[in-house]
């Protein structure tokens, strides 16, 4: 098991901006980077190009609007989150007209460079599945509601008080769990917002120590066959 505690070098303030970066490093590579964000309002994050990545974006509070080259316009919350296939190349910007937001965002390499740019959204009305994980991304392949161009997937959940659950699990992948609020027990070990852990045994149960808002990565490493 390893821990990453919350860093004050891993977090970058810039006017209405807050960014914490998780690096899961090579061991868990394709993942290249966890960011968690706060995003006071009015906040903007002008338009950019991406290219060759998959990019996930997940809000736990608040609300943020994505708007495309195209001016299409997608409002983003609890209730709905988006997945980026950047493929050969697509410009988006995204920004805080309404209420402050707090989210991660990951970026993902894809298993083969090029192929179509496409945004899908996954609406759910009922928010947050408590004391169990949704699963809300994976591989083109699965049944995941997101698709993702690599085998990754993405679950959540909101783990309440002295609620118990077992870590997401898959022969061949390890997961990474990120806590963005709250406080979690995993045997000796409390963590806290901004804390990560991977490489967890299956067997491991996670116990909410307050209500604590988590989100699990499973990823195939390039070392697997």
């Amino acid at each position: 098991m390893n821990i990453v505690r919350a860093n004050p070098e891993q977090l970058f303030e810039y006017g209405p901006f807050t960014v914490r970066r998780q690096r899961p490093g090579e061991a868990l590579s394709p993942l290249v980077s966890v960011d968690l964000m706060s995003l006071k309002l009015d906040a903007r994050i002008p338009m950019q190009q991406h290219q060759d990545e998959e990019v996930f974006t997940y809000l736990w509070r608040g609300s943020m609007q994505h708007q495309d080259s195209n001016g299409e316009r997608t409002q983003l919350s609890a209730k709905r989150v988006i997945v980026v296939n950047a493929g050969d190349g697509v410009q988006y910007e995204e920004s805080v007209p309404l209420y402050e937001a707090e989210l991660l965002q990951a970026v993902i390499r894809p298993s083969q460079p090029g192929g179509e740019a496409m945004t899908q959204v996954l609406e759910r009305d009922q928010g947050i599945m408590t004391n169990g994980w949704t699963e809300l991304a994976g591989p083109e392949e699965s049944d995941a509601p997101l698709e993702l161009r690599q085998d990754v997937y993405i679950y959540d959940t909101l783990l309440e008080r002295n609620h118990t659950l077992d870590v997401p699990s898959m022969p061949g992948f390890v997961a990474y769990l990120t806590v963005l609020e709250g406080i979690i027990r995993i045997g000796e070990h409390r963590l806290g917002r901004g804390d990560a852990v991977s490489g967890l045994d299956s067997s491991i149960e996670i116990v909410g120590d307050r209500d604590a808002s988590l989100v699990c990565f499973l990823v195939k490493p390039d070392n697997f066959a």
